[in-house]
């Protein structure tokens, strides 16, 4: 019996789906009506074929790139953005919007003496098949199912005490809040959660100003936004943010 393996899921795989099928109907359209204008002569619309070819080909290009992201990408994109956290290994980590448990898993295999916790409102339309079970079926496959808890909940009113964790991480998961307001509300969520000199590391494809913001009218200190890292696609930027040792005011 062959081994299974951990499946963390394809990200947007309902715009992956629209975009792929987008593309291959511009790439064949494109190609019979090049054929049609070039027999029949029709300078004026050759333009237009090669312009629905091209489009097609771009889609193609798009509906590929955020296929690969997915499936290798964001592997790369984890590792670094747990690295710079530099985890002891005794810490209390909170994923928020953990998915399939991409950085929630990986953060438990740097915590031999610690617990990695996920929190998530499950929306497949932001990751396929996305579950409560299939985390924790990750988890098992991994061998970390004893350092692992996942919630069910709404990253702007977590169910979890003030100060419960040294460390959270968050990858393309608070851009899925629509407005403005409510990312705020997020990421105040996070900083209230954190205990005392606990770090956050963030990354996302677009807002990360926003949160940049937020956390230093928190009281957050050392608060940086990184250059964009292209192992993802979109591109994304993190944003890493420390809680001071003690109160402020």
């Amino acid at each position: 019996m062959s081994r299974q393996t951990p499946d963390y899921g394809l990200d947007a795989p309902v715009a992956v789906r629209w975009i792929f099928i987008a593309g291959l109907a511009g790439a064949i359209a494109g190609f019979f009506l090049l054929r049609w204008t070039v027999t029949r002569h029709a300078g004026l619309l050759v333009g237009l074929a090669y312009a629905v070819q091209i489009f097609g080909f771009f889609c193609l290009t798009v509906a590929s790139l955020m296929f690969a992201s997915s499936r290798f990408g964001k592997f790369h994109a984890r590792d670094r953005l747990l690295a710079r956290l530099k985890l002891r290994g005794d810490e209390a980590v909170l994923d928020v919007g953990c998915g399939h448990g991409l950085l929630l898993i990986a953060a438990a295999k740097l915590l031999p003496r610690g617990r990695a916790t996920g929190i998530d409102l499950w929306s497949q339309v932001d990751q396929s098949d996305n579950s409560r079970e299939a985390t924790l079926r990750n988890a098992t496959l991994e061998g970390v199912a004893q350092r692992v808890r996942v919630r069910d909940g709404d990253m702007r009113k977590m169910p979890f005490a003030d100060r419960s964790f040294d460390a959270t991480v968050a990858h393309f998961a608070i851009h899925n809040v629509r407005s403005r307001e409510g990312c705020r509300e997020a990421i105040r969520e996070i900083v209230r959660t954190l205990n005392h000199d606990g770090q956050v590391a963030i990354s996302d494809l677009h807002g990360v100003e926003l949160y940049a913001d937020e956390l230093r009218k928190s009281d957050m200190t050392e608060v940086e936004i990184s250059g964009l890292s292209f192992w993802t696609f979109p591109p994304a930027r993190t944003v890493t943010a420390r809680k001071p040792k003690h109160p402020v005011g």
